[in-house]
């Protein structure tokens, strides 16, 4: 096995697009948005948070930020994720889900944030984000958070954005993990 092989981003070896430097830049912003948006219970300073880290103001981010609120008030408490690393077919997996949050009721989430609108045609880029997050899912469980994950997305319809989300929770056998365990590892000897 080669030494690029040693380690590896989830994303890289699901082959997600690469956002170029701009929409890294903006996907970054979003996401320090959103984590003050959850601690502070306050849009306008999310919106201020996005500004100082994009540099200047965007209307899409602003309207995202703005329909994420009512679910922001549930939250009691938020911090980032901590990243996860796990051996699978002699290569080190590693991934970091956006935000780990709890909610007044007690329960706990880990959040996984795409600031990326789909469109009809990107219906993929929605499957690879859902795979990303059940081995997510997985692979924080075997790191000790037992939490459900939940993919938070936003999509387009007919000119209308919303946002979508599907929560994944842990079944209650370990078959799941089988089949996620022999697809990750298909894709890395592709590789």
């Amino acid at each position: 096995m080669s030494l690029r092989r040693l380690r590896m981003r989830l994303s890289d070896l699901l082959g997600l697009p690469k956002p170029d430097e701009l929409s890294a830049k903006y996907g970054r912003a979003f996401e320090r948005a959103v984590l003050v948006l959850l601690r502070a219970k306050d849009a306008v300073a999310a919106l201020r948070a996005f500004i100082e880290s994009y540099g200047e103001p965007h209307s899409g981010a602003f309207n995202k930020i703005r329909m994420l609120a009512p679910w922001a008030k549930r939250v009691k408490e938020a911090q980032e994720a901590p990243p996860v690393i796990a051996k699978i077919g002699g290569a080190l997996l590693t991934a970091q889900a956006d935000f780990l949050v709890s909610y007044e009721d007690g329960k706990k989430e880990i959040i996984e944030l795409k600031s990326h609108i789909i469109k009809k045609d990107e219906w993929k880029v929605k499957a690879e984000w859902s795979f990303a997050a059940k081995v997510m899912r997985m692979l924080y469980r075997r790191a000790g958070y037992d939490y459900p994950v939940r993919l938070i997305y936003f999509v387009e319809e007919k000119g209308v954005v919303k946002p979508e989300e599907e929560v994944y929770l842990y079944p209650k056998d370990e078959k799941d993990d089988e089949h996620l365990l022999r697809a990750l590892e298909e894709r890395i000897k592709a590789r």
